[in-house]
């Protein structure tokens, strides 16, 4: 899937030097890893809905006037009845998209702008936050995730002993991973065996190669608790048959937030868990824990403070100055 579903070549690269197909081909490659793949795919999707969209009122959806996105965005909002976040989503791609195929952004508007203000007035609302998974949600599951459980998709009765025990063995590694990582699902999805170093001392340091803020691949390197590492080398293949570039878990994000889910719910910890919650509840423990903000968002990788303010919102205010006040003495 291309980010951009137009020809390169009405873009202001270099058409008209003597490119030929395999160079186009080359910079839509180019122009395409310059954003990650989820990132990718959501822009893909949000122009298309603009182009069917634009179709329909017989319209030219490339390039776009600020008015015709602004009427796009007010459709977003007022009759598919789409969050605020998405709505801010379909302007990115639609600037995306005009910016790659050298056209004005028609996003870049005081009219848009203001119109997206008044959106988030009308339709903003606090985003729902997945549920923390807390060193005391992570004890639940080690302590429930061997039990059996019903068979599905078609499957009937339960797991045998030995699936159990190898579904719980993955289980436990790889919420320990998402929680000492501060993990995104894609960053835990992406994982190969090459990028894990076990150290003498039972700890392990990881290598965590691209990620949504790192999309120049610089890489970073994380450390990992000797509990989660231990629980990483009960999965890890036997030396003769370690491949470094095979994949730890071999699942797809969404695979990945649908085995948090399950096992969340299968340790009576309820719903409202996805493959974020380890990293909201390790951002949560560790400012319980004393990590002030600066530190907490080297931690995560965050470029703002924005969401880990968000994430730990209680546990800061446990901190603060009133609460201070109070523990200390009037």
């Amino acid at each position: 899937m291309t980010m951009f579903p137009v020809p390169v070549s009405a873009a202001p690269a270099p058409a008209h030097q003597g490119l030929n197909s395999e160079d186009v081909r080359r910079l839509q490659e180019l122009l395409d890893r310059s954003v990650s793949a989820g990132t990718r795919a959501a822009y893909s999707s949000a122009w298309r809905s603009f182009e069917k969209w634009a179709q329909a009122r017989a319209v030219l959806a490339l390039p776009a006037t600020p008015a015709l996105v602004a009427g796009y965005l007010s459709h977003l909002a007022e009759e598919r009845k789409v969050s605020v976040a998405t709505v801010r989503l379909h302007r990115a791609a639609l600037a995306a998209v005009h910016k790659a195929t050298g056209h004005e952004d028609p996003t870049d508007n005081e009219g848009v702008r203001r119109i997206l203000q008044g959106i988030s007035r009308a339709h903003g609302r606090a985003q729902k936050q997945a549920r923390p998974l807390t060193a005391e949600s992570l004890a639940a599951v080690k302590a429930t995730a061997g039990h059996r459980r019903q068979l599905g998709q078609g499957e009937k009765g339960q797991e045998s002993a030995e699936r159990a025990s190898w579904r719980a063995l993955v289980d436990v590694a790889l919420l320990s991973i998402l929680r000492d990582g501060l993990l995104r699902r894609s960053e835990a999805a992406a994982l190969i065996w090459g990028d894990l170093e076990f150290r003498g001392d039972g700890s392990a340091l990881l290598q965590v190669r691209r990620s949504k803020t790192d999309p120049g691949a610089e890489g970073v390197v994380l450390y990992i608790g000797q509990e989660a590492a231990g629980a990483l080398w009960a999965i890890r293949p036997a030396e003769e048959l370690l491949d470094p570039k095979g994949p730890v878990f071999g699942l797809s994000p969404r695979q990945l937030g649908r085995r948090v889910k399950a096992a969340t719910r299968a340790a009576g910890l309820g719903d409202g868990f996805s493959g974020h919650s380890g990293r909201v509840g390790m951002a949560q423990d560790l400012v319980k824990s004393g990590v002030e903000l600066p530190a907490l968002m080297t931690a995560g990788r965050w470029k703002s403070s924005t969401m880990p303010a968000r994430y730990t919102e209680r546990q800061s205010a446990d901190r603060g100055a009133v609460a201070r006040y109070y523990r200390e003495g009037r």
